[in-house]
């Protein structure tokens, strides 16, 4: 893993470096946007500043986030749907509850069988690429922050009502960290909230699980 997370960062060096001197250019207000976007890359690095420093200071804060994007994606379920995954994760006597206790079991599960995995490869990749950027120059640094924004962004636009959620607790900014690790999560989320007539579709997977 850390091999892996080396090497990761390495290979996103040229495109953060890019990224890098692109946002350095819009802080000192020389790029197309002016001030607009000056204020707007302010906010977001001290919101990024906050966020690491809350993560550093407790890393359980990554099982949280991670939850919250789980969660999302399950509350565009229907309930049948539910009650199956359900059954099938933790057992039929855990799906005669609510909807609401059905969610949670299932958070919970993934939480504690695959979130938990998951998390020491994502700090140690977020570490090590903020200890790559420091080595290589501000610039680098400028790059990850702008990847961060982009992803923050991004989330606003397509999910508002999980980024509204995330931005409460400033921790939308490490929402880049989860696309990758949580992408089926988020994709399912998207798809039945975008495209409700795939429920069926969706339900007929789960019947033959």
């Amino acid at each position: 893993m850390l091999a892996v997370s080396v090497a990761h960062g390495i290979a996103s060096l040229p495109m953060d470096f890019y990224l890098g001197i692109e946002r350095t250019f819009q802080d000192l207000n020389l790029a197309d946007g002016g001030k607009n976007i000056q204020r707007r890359n302010f906010g977001e690095d001290e919101r990024m500043y906050r966020a690491l420093n809350k993560l550093f200071r407790n890393r359980a804060i990554l099982g949280q986030i991670a939850e919250m994007i789980i969660k999302d994606s399950l509350s565009y379920l229907p309930d049948p749907a539910l009650k199956k995954i359900t059954d099938k994760l933790i057992g039929a006597a855990s799906s005669l509850g609510s909807r609401q206790s059905m969610q949670l079991a299932i958070t919970g599960y993934l939480g504690s069988k695959v979130v938990g995995g998951m998390m020491a490869s994502v700090i140690t990749k977020l570490s090590l690429r903020l200890w790559t950027g420091t080595l290589a120059g501000g610039i680098v640094l400028q790059g990850v922050l702008s990847r961060a924004s982009a992803a923050s962004r991004r989330l606003r636009h397509q999910n508002p009502e999980l980024w509204s959620r995330l931005y409460i607790l400033d921790f939308e900014m490490l929402y880049f960290l989860f696309e990758e690790p949580l992408a089926n999560y988020i994709e399912l989320g998207e798809t039945l909230r975008k495209n409700p007539s795939k429920t069926e579709q969706f339900l007929g997977a789960i019947e033959n699980l």
